[in-house]
């Protein structure tokens, strides 16, 4: 399809006149855009979205407005391939679109709704993630239009956020650093490093090419308190990766301290290095993935650097991009910097840097490191650096730059100890454990406030050798059988439990993305039990004084340090400001429902079908024209939904790569994916997090058999009495169990599990139970799975409990007449007279309201003895 969408840009280029690509590339599967500034005929903007996997385009002739009343033309013309997202140059005077073009912004483009059905009806609605342009914007093509072509760019007041604080933006490329004008100049002989060059003559720069492979890395030494110099620049310390970024005649290399080149796992900062007009350059800094709130993320950073696959890699250059600061120039060309002082060297560095884009300049505050240090502790970043200005740069550790860290402190009560290595005496490492909720460490040892000890890890620094022996002799009398708490414990046989009597304070630069703490060091034993002891760390829990106030100002906030972060606000909006479509259409011909019935009943049904989503990769099935129309089976989120709307990526063995599936946590995701046209809705029986945990044992009451080749059904009041035995029975072995309709012609008898079976053994359990209600009751029930040896009987399904087999959720609609729900019955209610047909939209809701409780709700949280419920299915089976 891609092909074909780029035959009119290949019928108006020869490849052999013009440097632009030509299309081999598949799309991101992310959404990308990217903003080119082009000096055609005239000066314009072009905006490219990626849409079915080229670069839809359109011309903007008078620039992108960050005022909603300014309303922009753009002309929409051929589709463009996804490498058109990093070019730049010239293309040749007399070829199609000849003049000079540079990349004026890139980034990520989420589509808010379906783009193809968009671009068919003429309005597209789309949120930014740039460099520069932030924020949501619609395209609407204009119906009166002289060609056909023309569409009106408006920013939305709603969604994003202000594009600069200003309202400025650069002129120049993201990548390159240059103006169209520069291009223009270079294009003619102009060289933009020679000014620079002429300058570092001038400063004594020596004259010796650079090789960045054989630069030793000039180091800090720590510091422990922060001072103010005025000789002295100050900057913040960033949690990433310390590398050499360098291009080379168009060649880029990111070497770290070891010598790898992690290059190819920073596509984003590589088209930078390959664009950089200088013969040579070598560039000082860290590589760093800012969190949602726009601070350096050191496990974002590592999710990034343990990315293998080509795929991977470039999807995640987009979702998470990496932004490399730039604190120091080593060498421009033929130029050796190294022997100029720092604030020279940040001097000209400043000229090579883009004004904005993955390689910027990591500011610096001179003189005032106290008052730097004191916002860094309330901004929660990991300290600062400190570097006289005429120092020089020398390999190794110097005295000249200094590292001031602001860890963080808390208490955490001792578990335990491991085995101590070679002559050290008393342990090797203290374990380390915390309070926190309770129902995130299932069976976890409560306290009175409900709260359960969780593993935070290990620390093994900050002892003395009488240290190690006193509290040696402080923990064998605590020792125990086992960990004190239900979280995951190292294995291994040199760990050694405790009673959880002792509290430790301990200083740490993290907590993790699995909850353990990052650079620990232990600081002093506190006598337990004291109040607080044992809490787990908290924003703001740093116990240490902030440095006092000094007459010292910083001229600006040191938030201005970091890149400018693409923020956006995740949270769902309120649902009646969801953009909904098409609510006329009618979904139930016969009752006259329609599509906005459709969205209203799940809008209203929410606060009870919620319960039964949240945390469950949903799968939809849709129905565009209502249900005698086409419908398909969708597992993958399209890519084009809003940020707040969760989705998840599970593995898929069989299609061998991720499946996005939705996850529906609250009501405006609810109501987006009914606007979708999603009729059922589809859920896994495990949550993500524990996806091989089923939730549930799942008994699917199915009448449906074949007779002379012909599909009838057997009277419900047959499904009414399978499912009446299977109830009877699982009340007698100490079972709960709980009955839904299925919405369609049968029950759903769900048994909940708490967790404590695998898929496998979920499915042994249903067999085990299907095969004794079959024997039971043969003459109603049956587990032979081919519809023609049924032989009118129900058919017992108990194959559905296996990783990823679905479940209609319960409240959900189904399509057929009557637009009848899978409702939640209490047992009293499974008897005559039940039918199918009571539950539908306009019913479903006000029975949820009469309802006390849910009936069904007890299905999320029972934990039942399995064991001795399986002990007397055996026995009542003469087993």
């Amino acid at each position: 399809m891609p092909r074909e969408k780029l035959e009119k840009y290949r019928e108006k280029r020869a490849s052999e006149r013009t440097p632009e690509p030509f299309g081999s590339t598949p799309g991101t599967g992310v959404g990308v855009f990217v903003v080119q500034l082009h000096a055609a005929t005239r000066l314009h903007y072009d905006l490219r979205l990626e849409i079915g996997g080229v670069l839809v385009s359109w011309a903007v002739p008078k620039g992108i407005s960050a005022d909603p009343a300014d309303r922009k033309l753009a002309v929409h013309v051929e589709d463009h391939p996804i490498e058109y997202i990093e070019f730049e140059g010239v293309i040749p005077a007399g070829e199609y679109g000849g003049g000079e073009m540079i990349v004026w912004d890139i980034g990520r483009c989420l589509m808010l709704e379906d783009p193809e059905e968009g671009l068919e009806k003429g309005e597209l609605l789309f949120e930014l993630r740039g460099h520069k342009l932030k924020g949501v914007w619609t395209l609407v093509r204009l119906e009166k239009g002289e060609t056909g072509k023309e569409w009106l760019l408006i920013r939305e007041r709603r969604g994003g956020h202000p594009i600069l604080e200003d309202g400025s933006l650069p002129e120049s490329s993201i990548l390159s650093g240059l103006t169209v004008e520069q291009m223009a100049r270079r294009e003619a002989g102009w060289y933009p490093g020679d000014d620079v060059a002429a300058a570092l003559e001038a400063a004594g720069a020596a004259e010796r090419r650079v090789d960045p492979s054989e630069v030793e890395f000039m180091l800090a030494q720590p510091r422990e308190d922060a001072f103010d110099d005025p000789a002295w620049h100050f900057e913040l310390k960033l949690d990433g990766y310390r590398m050499l970024a360098s291009a080379v005649a168009g060649e880029g290399s990111l070497l770290t301290r070891n010598g790898h080149d992690a290059l190819p796992t920073f596509p984003d900062i590589a088209r930078v290095l390959r664009k950089l007009p200088f013969r040579r350059v070598v560039l000082d800094g860290e590589v760093v993935v800012h969190d949602a709130a726009g601070y350096p993320s050191f496990r974002r950073l590592q999710k990034r650097a343990r990315l293998s696959r080509p795929h991977d890699i470039r999807r995640a250059s987009f979702e998470a991009p990496a932004s490399f600061y730039a604190f120091d120039l080593l060498a421009l060309d033929d130029r050796d910097l190294r022997d100029l002082p720092l604030s020279e060297r940040r001097r000209f560095l400043r000229d090579v840097v883009p004004e904005a884009g993955p390689i910027r300049f990591s500011e610096h505050f001179e003189g005032c490191g106290e008052a730097l240090f004191g916002q860094v502790q309330e901004m929660g970043l990991e300290g600062i650096m400190a570097k006289r200005a005429d120092s020089r740069y020398i390999g190794g550790r110097s005295p000249d730059w200094r590292k001031i860290h602001a860890d963080r402190r808390a208490r955490f009560v001792i578990v335990g100890f491991t085995s101590p290595a070679g002559s050290r005496t008393g342990f090797g490492a203290l374990h380390l454990g915390a309070y926190g909720p309770a129902d995130s460490a299932s069976g976890a040892a409560a306290s009175d406030d409900d709260l359960a000890l969780h593993y935070v890890g290990r620390v093994g620094t900050g002892f003395d050798d009488k240290t190690l022996t006193d509290l040696r002799a402080r923990l064998d009398p605590l020792e125990s059988d086992g960990p004190a708490f239900a979280t995951p414990a190292p294995a291994g046989d040199d760990h050694t439990w405790v009673e959880p009597r002792l509290v430790a304070e301990i200083r740490y630069k993290e907590v993790t993305e699995g909850g353990l703490l990052r650079h620990a060091v232990f600081l002093r034993l506190i006598p337990f039990p004291e109040e607080e002891s044992g809490s787990g760390p908290r924003d703001g829990d740093d116990n240490r004084e902030h440095v006092p106030p000094t007459d010292c100002r910083l001229p600006r906030h040191p938030r201005a340090a970091l890149a400018d972060p693409v923020r956006v606000d995740t949270s769902p909006p309120p649902v009646e400001e969801l953009p909904l479509s098409n609510l006329d259409k009618v979904f139930w011909p016969e009752e006259g429902y329609t599509k906005g019935d459709l969205i209203a009943y799940y809008r209203d049904i929410a606060p009870w079908l919620l319960k039964f989503l949240k945390d469950r990769p949903l799968v939809l099935t849709r129905y565009p024209d209502g249900i005698d129309g086409k419908s398909f089976f969708q597992k993958n989120a399209p890519g084009f939904q809003p940020e707040w709307v969760r989705t998840e990526a599970i593995w898929s063995e069989g299609s061998e790569r991720d499946i996005h599936y939705f996850i529906a946590d609250d009501p405006a995701t609810l109501v987006f994916v009914a606007n979708l046209g999603a009729i059922p809705l589809h859920v896994w029986a495990s949550r993500i997090g524990s996806l091989d945990r089923p939730d549930w044992c799942l008994l699917d009451l199915d009448p449906k058999h074949k007779r002379d080749g012909d599909e009838v059904y057997a009277p419900f009041e047959d499904v009414v009495e399978v499912a009446r035995t299977i109830g009877d029975m699982c009340d007698e072995i100490g079972l709960p169990s709980y009955p839904k309709t299925s919405g369609s012609s049968g029950i759903h008898v769900m048994i909940p599990l708490g967790g404590q079976l695998d898929y496998e053994q979920s499915r042994t359990l249903a067999l085990l139970l299907a095969k004794a209600v079959a024997a039971e009751i043969p003459e109603r029930a049956t587990i032979v799975r081919n519809p023609a040896g049924r032989d009118g009987r129900i058919y017992i399904d108990y194959v559905q409990n296996g990783r990823g087999r679905l479940v209609v959720a319960p409240y959900s609609v189904r399509p057929r007449a009557g637009a009848t729900v899978s409702a939640p019955l209490a047992w009293a209610e499974v008897g005559e007279g039940l039918s199918m047909e009571d539950f539908t939209i306009r019913t479903m809701p006000a029975r949820a309201r009469e309802l006390d409780t849910d009936p069904l709700l007890g299905v999320l949280s029972d934990e039942p003895d399995l064991m001795a419920a399986l002990d007397a299915l055996q026995r009542r089976m003469g087993g």
